[in-house]
């Protein structure tokens, strides 16, 4: 105790210095875990979704191939499968906003038994089945945008020529941890807008786009299974079926499906890391540069302190302790702070729709630094057990120790 009020008055000698010290570090710490949280978010999203055991089908060739429709009745019929549901992207601009949500065509009657997380009203699930322009929306989504069940939604085509007027029949609550800002909206009504649309030629004849010609794809198809010990068999079943057709498929978990948007970033993560532990390094010396400074304007003291009896080890605890106690502090307060503030605030809502969720995972490792600080500051203390054994044997009385101080700060 005798040691840490010591390294807590040593600390709190200079005020400015060791004020800027934590909020360098501080900044940067918060500053890095926006950057690893990114990453982060992806993954732990994708194994949280793992309890409600569905599985993702979608063309061999990626994004870009078809998955007709009539897929997902075929699916839909074999054994193992709950119920599946096509999930066709639109993404359309709302007055003109740039992404503003995610935007889903999916089956009417299937999608709330295929997405169990998503708590409807029953009444409002009611009307949203009973009329074709009707669509469901996110509970953050509607707070967003100051939506209520039976105002109207207009969404304008940007990749597909059709624009989707939609009215809002339900609102659907979601645990934290998901995209509560999603559009969902009829398949049926989102292809037939589709078929009807047509482009005249510079002949005068009629031409369909080539986005009309899409219609009839299902996009993705979400295929909820009885239980997660036949997903692995139902997916393999599933590719084999369509593995000679003309649109070949590619089956995956839902969570495997998650970490695929994290993988397509590809040496991103790598550069990040790397950034992340040069700013770690870089934290470092500027926690030692600030020490250095301390040390030297503290060489009478520690000549006093030698003189006493104080060992190298034990004056080197005291400065590397004290070192570790404001670049920890300061890592503490930007790491839990960052994990704080996201989870005070919808951060998401201000990101233009690129992140519908954004959390910081405590578990991760960008929180694990300033713990690690931590962790070295109660390493350094208990280590002190020795230092209080040396003091007791070789300090000289309290008479001495004053006298001494007067010396030295006396001395020119």
């Amino acid at each position: 105790m005798k040691h840490l009020r010591y390294i807590f008055r040593n600390a709190r000698r200079n005020p400015v210095r060791t004020l800027l010290t934590i909020a360098s570090t501080a900044i940067c710490l918060f500053l890095m875990m926006i950057l690893l949280a990114f990453f982060a978010i992806n993954s732990e999203a994708a194994e949280e979704s793992r309890v409600y055991n569905r599985i993702v089908t979608m063309n061999a060739n990626g994004f870009a191939g078809m998955v007709p429709i009539s897929i997902v009745s075929e699916i839909s019929r074999m054994d193992g499968v709950v119920a599946a549901t096509p999930f066709a992207w639109y993404g359309g601009k709302y007055h003109d906003e740039v992404m503003p949500f995610s935007q889903f065509a999916v089956d009417a009657e299937a999608i709330l038994t295929v997405m169990n997380e998503l708590a409807v009203p029953p009444d409002q699930f009611k009307a949203f089945k009973e009329n074709k322009d009707g669509c469901i929306i996110g509970r953050r989504l509607a707070n967003d945008r100051g939506l209520k069940v039976g105002d109207a939604l207009p969404l304008k085509g940007d990749y597909f020529p059709v624009d989707m007027n939609l009215t809002v029949r339900g609102i659907y609550s979601a645990p934290a941890r998901t995209d509560q800002r999603m559009c969902l909206f009829h398949f049926d009504y989102f292809d037939e807008a589709l078929k009807r649309v047509t482009m005249t030629s510079s002949s005068g004849g009629s031409l369909a786009t080539d986005s009309a010609r899409r219609s009839g794809n299902a996009g993705v198809i979400f295929v909820k299974c009885k239980n997660a010990d036949i997903m692995p068999s139902l997916g393999k079943n599933i590719d084999d079926l369509y593995r000679n057709s003309d649109f070949p498929t590619r089956t995956q978990t839902e969570e495997a499906f998650g970490k695929m948007f994290s993988d397509m970033l590809g040496d991103l993560q790598n550069a990040i890391y790397g950034i992340g532990a040069a700013v770690v390094v870089s934290l470092l010396f500027v926690a030692g540069n600030a020490m250095a400074m301390a040390m030297r304007e503290r060489t009478s003291e520690v000549a006093i302190l030698k003189a006493i009896g104080f060992s190298k080890e034990l004056v080197l605890f005291l400065v590397l302790t004290e070192a570790i106690l404001v670049a920890g502090f300061g890592g503490a307060l930007g790491s839990l702070g960052c994990k704080a503030l996201f989870d005070t605030f919808d951060v998401a809502r201000y990101t233009a729709g690129f992140l519908p969720m954004f959390f910081c995972p405590l578990e991760s490792r960008d929180s694990g630094i300033g713990h690690l600080s931590l962790r070295g500051v109660r390493q350094r203390l208990r280590s002190r057990a020795p230092g209080r054994k040396l003091l007791r044997h070789q300090r000289p009385e309290k008479g001495s120790l004053t006298a001494l101080s007067k010396m030295a700060t006396s001395a020119p």
